[in-house]
């Protein structure tokens, strides 16, 4: 038996299982109990900060399209495939036994899924146990209206609440999502969940930093954007003497990352990972990223210097869209990876600037577990 269980399906990149980590983090805070069930191929360099964490089958999806879904080996999936995997999930909600249902975006997204959250949500609802759905602020547009009115109409049948990870002061649930205000009274915003840091990181001074951190998420995308950083290296007038770290991420092809670790110049480290990567970015003179939800509140929190190229694929957009609204804040430089060379890099790498002092809210994971919290309580 637990308090909360958490369904979270990542199927590209890792950002939604860190901001969820985060999440669960707090939840502990509070006194609550996490059991953690994981639809993805799974990151063991992760803390859920969980009581328990099951693996359902995994999945992944076969390209940047997110045309389909596959398993870790890159093989198609079935009916077979799908059958097995509610099993697994309708037995984990059975032995778990919550006393809340958290999932990750469904139905704003993880609409491939809905074979097996349906009936969850039947379950739950049959059971009496309150259903959250934790969304970012923004989603990816459908260009089919009718998706979008299933996403609403869903949302108005099984949930109790919709908590959206952003700030009405950037901008609100309604900029990405054309019916929130049909489902405005489930709505409830708790600011961005960004990374705890200490006074004397979050008001730091340029002065005080040095090297050059080069990151791609998860790293199933981001290789292009990579190379082009080592490129620029020597272009750059500011730094082609600092230490460059290189984060290719957990999920970065093996075959590219062992290309990549027998062609770097002296002074440039490739990691898989950095188990402190957001103490190395709290320290690092610039940033150099794409703009992932989770490494753009990174650089919020830890104020640095930052250069972002936003992935933009498989008619993704909420990535470029964020970014263009912080851009015009002063609090990152934008690039569009087309028609990108290591020259132009390099020079906005050497102009970076510290982030304006954007005045948003922070504190979204405390203020996640906190209305979790609240409505546990009224169940009793």
């Amino acid at each position: 038996m637990s308090d909360v269980m958490v369904y979270v399906q990542h199927l590209l990149g890792i950002g939604h299982v860190r901001r969820m980590a985060l999440i669960n983090h707090a939840l502990r805070d509070e006194g609550l109990g996490v059991t953690v069930v994981s639809g993805g191929v799974p990151d063991y360099s992760l803390d859920f900060a969980a009581s328990e964490v099951i693996q359902l089958s995994p999945c992944k999806t076969s390209d940047t399209g997110f045309s389909g879904l596959v398993d870790p080996e890159g093989n198609a999936l079935g009916d077979d495939w799908q059958e097995k995997r509610k099993r697994q999930l309708m037995t984990a909600f059975k032995e778990t036994a919550p006393k809340l249902l958290l999932v990750e975006m469904f139905p704003f997204g993880r609409r491939a899924f809905r074979f097996e959250l349906i009936p969850l949500f039947e379950s739950a609802t049959e059971a009496g146990v309150p259903i959250i759905c934790s969304v970012r602020d923004l989603l990816v547009r459908k260009k089919d209206i009718s998706k979008t009115r299933w996403m609403r109409d869903t949302a108005r049948k099984y949930l109790d609440a919709v908590l959206v990870h952003g700030d009405p002061q950037l901008f609100g649930f309604d900029r990405s999502f054309e019916f929130a205000d049909d489902i405005s009274e489930l709505i409830a915003y708790t600011g961005y969940v960004a990374p705890k840091v200490t006074n004397d990181v979050s008001d730091g001074v340029e002065a005080d930093r040095s090297g050059v951190l080069v990151s791609a998420g998860g790293g199933a995308v981001g290789a292009e954007l990579i190379r082009l950083a080592i490129s620029a290296r020597a272009h750059s007038q500011k730094y082609n003497d600092a230490i460059w770290d290189i984060v290719a991420g957990p999920h970065f092809p093996s075959d590219q990352f062992d290309l990549l670790r027998g062609q770097l110049p002296d002074g440039v480290i490739l990691h898989r990972f950095l188990p402190d990567f957001r103490e190395r970015m709290a320290g690092a003179a610039v940033s150099i990223s794409q703009a992932g939800y989770n490494t753009l509140m990174d650089v919020l929190a830890t104020r640095t210097p930052a250069v972002m190229v936003p992935f933009a694929e498989g008619g993704e957009s909420e990535q470029t869209e964020r970014a263009e609204v912080l851009a015009n804040e002063g609090v990152i430089s934008l690039l569009d990876l087309d028609g990108l060379s290591a020259q132009s890099l390099a020079k906005q790498i050497d102009n970076a600037r510290q982030p304006s002092g954007i005045k948003i809210a922070l504190d979204g994971a405390k203020r996640t577990a906190s209305i979790i919290a609240e409505k546990i309580k009224g169940q009793a």
